[in-house]
């Protein structure tokens, strides 16, 4: 709403008059009366503004985006935000300084490649050097080993540099089988190994040992898995990875907010990232659970739009930016047309019927009456109009935050590589022309410029064109028990596909990523989503260190490696 402050026309910078008498009349009792009309005229005119401001003042908001709020309004949202939640104490010896800047170890960049036949070392009970399968290296293979067993494979290596190394575990299975490599006890990573008469290479990237004796292990599964050997050599696989970032958003029209984020992002891309937490409601259990522990807050409020909870989520979405001027961030739960459910088992809507033929494009364009009329005309299949209509609906909901100029860091059509979600179902044809007619529609129809656009598919088949999109991420979840670290395997891979075009976020994770390890890796995601729930919250609402301890919580949240929400609005604001 605009309130213009001109309400009174001027003519020769003057008010204009109401007279009370005749031209003829100049005695000073005509004069008086007029004079005191004309004050009564304004002062019943100035009431009026007065009364009309202060109406104005009432129905907008106090503070808008790229506007600071009052410190008595951000604590009263930080009350909000926390009311309920139980503070830790902390011992001394608990915490780091406040600006926690981890040890690390200095590395020896040296070319080194070795390997270890599984038949030299100590050969666990009940288990036999065969030479059966063909293709084997050495005086043989071991084979069989005992299934549903920790460590059922110990190899004790040198390390001669301190750096990263591929390790490769030559392998094989008649009947498959999944296991998992530790490292000095250290969970590596699980793998399956499909079943075949000759061996098969499982390899793992970018693993940091320090010089000196490491162990490598071998859990099994099922499968009765057999070894021929490990190898290691150096891994220089980031290294042979260049980013060139564009300089401004995919969106010619972007509105300068979303360019001023986008500028951010890209200014601090590879240096240091921004902290993210989803939510599983409009109570932000999640962020006053990550205050009391740490005294900070995250940068990025995540939350999901297609659920009953959009209303309340959008309100507080604007609320976390309009009082504390957090980023927003969305991800769409897109319900299939037709259906309750995002799953692709759950629904019977085809996606390739619906745009076969079809051009994104064009369709983009067309108004909901246009597309029917073509459907009429069998110049467009049925389906194509639902999609349309979810999109124009969903594009409601955005454009409450593009009227208040709130940038949106937009993550639709996820995890589509996995085929689970109905929009991948289909194949990388139909999803990339989704894709296309989302993000016209959205821009270009709809005219909603303040959007970040955020492609996770994470499958190099999946990708949609360059100019579609502005960083891609990737969503990583590992049990408990299995040490986060970096992802730096992933972050080299996703870095592939984009050919070094493109930021690199983690949008979804069950843990942040380890301090120590970003660092030696010099795999810094752009940002990270840390998922809601179980993931840092307890059914009663309290910290859960299921996955990641309070003490590194708070290492992280105030660590010169990421972004909290107040380093951010200190360089952004």
């Amino acid at each position: 709403m605009r309130y213009d402050l001109n309400i009174f026309q001027k003519g020769g910078g003057r008010f204009h008059e109401v007279s009370c008498c005749s031209q003829r009349c100049v005695s000073s009792d005509c004069r008086m009366k007029r004079s005191r009309v004309t004050w009564m005229t304004r002062y019943v005119l100035l009431v009026v503004l007065l009364y009309a401001l202060a109406i104005g003042m009432f129905l907008i908001p106090s503070c808008r985006s790229g506007q600071k709020s009052t410190i008595s309004q951000r604590d009263s949202y930080l009350r909000m935000i926390t009311a309920g939640v139980r503070e830790k104490t902390y011992q001394e010896d608990e915490l780091e300084p406040s600006h926690y800047i981890p040890a690390l170890p200095e590395i020896e960049a040296e070319y080194a490649s070795w390997s270890v036949e599984a038949e030299t070392v100590k050969i666990p009970k009940g288990v036999e050097i065969l030479r059966d399968r063909p293709g084997y290296s050495g005086i043989g293979y071991l084979g069989k080993l005992p299934e549903h067993t920790k460590s059922a494979l110990t190899i004790p290596i040198h390390v001669p540099y301190t750096q990263h190394y591929s390790l490769t575990i030559c392998l094989g299975s008649d009947y498959g089988g999944n296991g998992a490599v530790r490292i000095n006890d250290a969970l590596v990573s699980p793998f399956s190994l499909e079943a075949g008469k000759t061996f098969t290479r499982v390899t793992f990237y970018g693993l940091f040992l320090e010089k000196g004796k490491t162990t490598v292990a071998l859990d099994t599964e099922y499968g009765h898995l057999e070894c021929d050997y490990i190898e290691l050599s150096s891994d220089t696989s980031l290294d042979d990875t260049r980013f060139d970032i564009p300089e401004t958003p995919c969106d010619a029209d972007a509105s300068d907010a979303a360019k001023k984020l986008y500028e951010f992002l890209r200014d601090h891309w590879g240096e240091r990232m921004l902290t993210g937490q989803y939510v599983s409601d409009s109570a932000n259990r999640e962020l006053g659970i990550i205050y009391s522990l740490t005294g900070q807050l995250p940068v990025i409020r995540f939350s999901e739009l297609g659920t009953d909870r959009d209303p309340a989520q959008i309100e507080s979405a604007i609320d976390w930016n309009v009082y504390l001027n957090g980023v927003v961030g969305l991800m769409w739960q897109w319900k299939a047309p037709g259906s309750d459910s995002v799953y692709t088992n759950d629904t019977e809507f085809d996606l390739e019927a619906a745009l076969f033929n079809v051009d994104p494009s064009r369709l983009a364009g067309m108004s909901q009456d246009e597309i029917q009329t073509a459907i009429r005309k069998l110049d467009l299949p049925k389906g194509s109009l639902e999609l349309v209509k979810d999109i124009d609906s969903i594009a409601e909901s955005l454009r409450k935050f593009a009227d208040m100029d709130i940038p949106v860091l937009w993550r639709p059509l996820h995890e589509a590589g996995g085929e689970w979600y109905w929009w991948g179902s289909a194949g990388p044809t139909y999803y990339v022309r989704l894709w296309e007619l989302l993000y016209q529609r959205l821009t270009s129809y709809h005219q909603l410029h303040n959007l970040i656009w955020i492609w996770n598919a994470q499958s190099s088949e999946y990708c949609v064109p360059d100019d579609t999109y502005d960083i891609a991420s990737v969503d990583i979840y590992l049990k408990p028990e299995h040490s986060y670290g970096s992802r730096y395997e992933q972050f080299v891979s996703l870095a592939r596909i984009t050919d070094g075009q493109k930021m690199l976020a983690l949008s979804e994770c069950s843990a942040p990523p380890d301090l120590k390890m970003l660092s030696i890796d010099r795999s810094v995601w752009s940002f990270y989503g840390l998922w809601y729930g179980e993931y840092i919250m307890n059914p009663d609402g309290s910290f859960s260190d299921r996955y990641y301890s309070s003490n590194d919580l708070y290492n992280l949240y105030n660590s010169d490696l990421a972004f909290n929400l107040n380093d951010f609005l200190s360089l952004c604001q």
